[in-house]
């Protein structure tokens, strides 16, 4: 999964700006203060100096194996594993993870298995082979997935740059992937769904293209005669963090939001509306700040879609409502990008965990005072070539855990995206050099 993105301030359709300096907009910053009581300090600067020492509960653990089904939740079962025992977990905010994939799928999905959130459902891509991007992963990935219990759903990759090659009208494509994916073992009835990676974006700017997502999503949602119907997610081509000219994307965007036509139709058959927003920890992890305002920061960026569609003009009330219940920002989890479309993530792994924290806070503090994402959040997930499995098996773990307990039962909060205890031990990101780029608070107005 790729940025479109260049130094030009043009947008083209293929190319958009990301250059490496700052404009600063006089608009007043969206306040990200946390309103749950327990992030209530996060505002108060000597609350959140330091990684104060985290020893009220196990940073990961493992779920015991469950045997379910003989109506006793009996000692290593719980809601989560065997609701039919133990009864439904006790969930104000019940989460849905969508993770995009390049390689590494199953460590992740095995780190969210050993630390999973009561309240959540995974919903992991499995990326085309590269040699048939219109075909489904198959080779038992799906069952694999399926093994992990039914809270771990397998998403099948539908790669829009291959199918745009391929015969037909985008319906029928949609409807034979459908097919495609029942023959490699994708199960929808059990919650396997399909997954549009890299919806271009010169749907903001090309009603032809508009027409064509339409199609394809009635396609992908109904399948063949017969099968049951199912909503999938739509990784849409975003703008880099570092981006600092936004005087082509911001009207194409306020005109696509605008497309009544277009949001109704998306209401109808797609679930999660997953904006490719890879934060940067050189426009994060500012020195000397808190973890309120690396958070606000990150917010600006990362929910920018939805925030214009919130305070646009009636025109834009349809995308309004389907971002309200549908935005899902796809955040990055990438460590050790260059210039690869994921940001610059050279940091040491230390620091990426607490990046990585740091954006599940921020997900999990914005849903506190808005309509979205509510409890969806995503996050881009690949394995450098540098990097061993020990390592990958350690950033995993990390994210596991901050989503686990930011969407814990009984609610969870931000705060405890940091850490089990609530304290700031795992939200304390810094990087020489990085400042925040305020230019992303223009979309705060229309």
């Amino acid at each position: 999964m790729w940025f479109l993105a260049a130094c030009a301030a043009i947008e083209s359709g293929s190319k958009e700006s990301d250059a490496g300096s700052v404009i600063v907009d006089s608009g007043t910053a969206v306040v990200d203060s946390g309103c749950e009581a327990c992030d209530s300090a996060d505002t108060v600067d000597s609350a959140d100096t330091g990684a104060p020492a985290d020893t009220a509960v196990e940073e990961t653990g493992t779920t015991p194996e469950a045997a379910c089904g003989d109506a006793t939740c009996d000692p290593g079962e719980d809601c989560w594993a065997c609701a039919g025992d133990c009864g439904d977990c006790d969930c104000p905010t019940a989460a849905e993870v969508i993770v995009y994939t390049q390689s590494a799928w199953n460590g992740l999905a095995d780190a969210f298995l050993a630390d999973p959130s009561p309240c959540a459902d995974y919903y992991i891509s499995l990326p085309a082979n590269s040699g048939d991007k219109a075909t489904p992963r198959s080779e038992g990935e799906p069952e694999a997935m399926h093994a992990r219990g039914p809270r771990m759903h397998a998403m099948a990759e539908f790669h829009w740059t291959t199918w745009a090659n391929e015969a037909g009208s985008w319906y029928d494509k949609g409807v034979e992937f459908r097919r495609r994916m029942e023959v490699a073992g994708y199960d929808v009835s059990a919650g396997d769904t399909w997954a549009i990676n890299e919806l271009p974006s010169t749907v903001r700017s090309d009603d032809e293209v508009r027409e064509a997502a339409r199609e394809v999503f009635r396609g992908l949602y109904e399948g063949p005669s017969g099968s049951p119907v199912a909503r999938g997610a739509v990784f849409t081509v975003g703008m880099g963090h570092g981006t600092i000219n936004f005087s082509v994307y911001k009207p194409y965007l306020e005109d696509w939001l605008e497309d009544t036509s277009f949001w109704g139709q998306a209401n109808l058959y797609v679930s999660w509306w997953a904006q490719e927003v890879y934060a940067d920890p050189d426009w994060t992890c500012v020195p000397d700040t808190t973890t309120a305002e690396r958070s606000t920061a990150t917010n600006a960026y990362v929910e920018h879609v939805a925030l214009l569609a919130e305070v646009g003009p009636p025109e834009a009330n349809t995308a309004q409502t389907y971002l309200g219940r549908a935005y899902t920002p796809l955040m990055n989890a990438v460590w050790g990008s260059s210039g690869s479309g994921y940001g610059e993530t050279g940091i040491d792994l230390e620091q990426m965990q607490h990046f990585v924290s740091g954006e599940v806070y921020a997900a999990r503090a914005w849903a506190g005072t808005h309509d979205y994402p509510d409890g969806r959040l995503g996050f881009a997930w690949a394995r450098n070539d540098d990097a061993t499995e020990a390592d990958m098996d350690t950033l995993a773990a990390r994210l596991a855990s901050a989503i686990h307990y930011a969407y814990d039962e009984g609610g969870g909060s931000a705060a405890h995206a940091c850490s089990p205890s609530g304290a700031y031990t795992w939200c304390q990101c810094s990087v020489e050099g990085a400042t925040f780029n305020d230019g992303w608070s223009t979309f705060e107005s229309w």
